[in-house]
């Protein structure tokens, strides 16, 4: 039965690659916003407290096939990214040292709309990407997508180090609201187990 899921994203992932390989950049789908983002590390205990609201919200609203309700994420109480003071110059050359491909021109949308994503720029490895949006040469938004679901071994040895470089320098962790499950990015085996889907 996993594996049948497992083909169910690659497949999904797959075919909206397909769609937007015609784009002069690239593409994001507006649900993917923040889904799986970079935190400060101070907002911890926030995000256990959270992820398990949502989690608590999902059994609550499940009627077997979709949801009754829509949870909106709370978003006060926390350290945001941009508080970090991140420089996107700083971090631009550390992304590109790692090896990754900078792409200028991102957009978002969904089914067959698309718009430009204003002051945001996206670096990519292989079909995983991280979104970076700014704002005055900060960091305000940073999220990921396309980082699982890999078999090749050396990807993944990759994107460890990409992922391990970006939390240790900027100690951040990853939340990824999908599977409600926090990432400590200076952890190696933390980072591994989600990018071999153990969570």
């Amino acid at each position: 039965m996993i594996n049948k899921i497992i083909a169910f994203f690659k497949n999904l992932y797959s075919v909206e690659k397909e769609e937007t390989e015609i784009l002069d950049g690239t593409y994001f789908h507006e649900d993917y916003f923040r889904q799986v983002e970079f935190c400060p590390k101070e907002n911890l205990e926030f995000l256990k407290k959270e992820n398990n609201e949502v989690n608590k919200f999902a059994e609550e609203h499940s009627d077997g096939i979709g949801f009754t309700d829509i949870y909106v994420r709370e978003e006060n109480n926390q350290k945001t990214i941009h508080e970090k003071q991140i420089k996107l110059s700083d971090l631009n050359l550390i992304l590109l040292n790692l090896g990754l491909e900078k792409i200028e021109k991102v957009y978002t949308g969904y089914s067959s709309f698309r718009e430009v994503c204003e002051n945001t720029i996206a670096y990519k490895f292989d079909e995983a990407e991280i979104f970076v949006v700014t704002e005055n040469d900060l960091v305000k938004d940073f999220f990921i997508t396309g980082f699982r679901f890999y078999e090749n071994q050396e990807i993944k040895i990759k994107l460890e180090e990409i992922l391990y470089r970006i939390g240790t320098e900027y100690d951040l962790i990853l939340n990824d609201w999908d599977l409600t499950e926090i990432i400590d990015l200076n952890d190696r085996k933390e980072i591994k187990k989600y990018l071999n889907e153990e969570f």
